[in-house]
């Protein structure tokens, strides 16, 4: 199909932040574990390109959601960990409600039958 990638992209990307904050909500994570667990716990329908996964992350970080921390693995290596904050709970409860709002609409659109002339 011509438009698979913009598609695909389009739908998944809108909901990254919000399966981060999920996620974080149970742990600290690490860059590459979080996209491990995208693609994990999602049965592969969040499969995150390496260098994609930064620019949300650094993005709820400037809008105080998250906060990083280094953590020293080996001798000489940090990880950055990210968890969530009171602010990215908050942010993560509303946003799950107007989820509900919104696909309780599409569901209603998708199953609606009625004539084109009906208002």
């Amino acid at each position: 199909m011509k438009y698979e990638n913009e598609i695909r992209e389009n739908v998944r990307m809108g909901y990254v932040e919000l399966l981060i904050l999920k996620m974080l909500t149970k742990e600290d994570m690490y860059g590459y574990q979080i996209r491990q667990e995208l693609d994990k716990r999602t049965g592969g329908a969040f499969q995150v390109k390496e260098g994609s996964l930064y620019g949300p992350l650094y993005r709820m970080s400037e809008r105080k959601l998250i906060v990083a921390h280094k953590e020293l693995v080996g001798e000489k290596r940090f990880r950055n960990y990210y968890s969530i904050n009171e602010s990215g709970r908050e942010y993560l409860e509303f946003a799950l409600r107007e989820m509900e709002t919104v696909f309780a609409g599409i569901d209603m659109l998708l199953k609606w039958e009625g004539s084109a002339d009906e208002k």
